[in-house]
């Protein structure tokens, strides 16, 4: 019998790593070429730019605009695209979503319909500097690790 992989993500606004579980007792195990990093701000976008006071001769900043293209909001959408170009390849059957609840709901947002019925659980928890022996106590509700 063919075992089924699953595979988890996790992550967190700067980045985020793929572990892979083949059956009950295996335990985690990175997977190769399977983790990202956000776009550095520096690299990213300059500093806000200034006005003039209306009344005066006065300056000041302007307001940084929270938009879509966060390191962070790109970080996702790249996280996701490589997640279905791999499920693509059956490379993973079933998949866990473990973040921090503000880059969870990022990853919702980026998660394509076609991968919706692959995503088995979803962890609002920041394990990303988490040791890898202590990872897999994270997932015994969700996953037979």
């Amino acid at each position: 019998m063919k075992p089924i992989k699953t595979w988890i993500l996790i992550a967190d606004a700067s980045g985020g790593r793929i572990y892979e579980n083949t059956g009950p007792g295996r335990g985690l195990e990175p997977v190769e070429n399977r983790n990202w990093k956000a776009p550095k701000e520096a690299d990213f976008a300059d500093q806000p730019g200034r006005s003039f006071s209306s009344h005066g001769s006065a300056r000041h900043k302007m307001e940084v605009h929270a938009g879509h293209n966060e390191p962070a909001d790109i970080l996702a959408k790249e996280i996701m695209e490589d997640l279905m170009q791999s499920r693509h390849k059956n490379l993973f059957e079933r998949l866990i979503l473990c973040a921090p609840p503000a880059m969870l709901g990022r990853l919702r947002k980026q998660l394509p319909d076609q991968l919706k019925a692959d995503v088995t659980a979803e962890i609002a928890k920041d394990l990303v500097g988490t040791p890898p022996l202590e990872l897999p106590g994270h997932f015994s509700d969700v996953l037979a690790v």
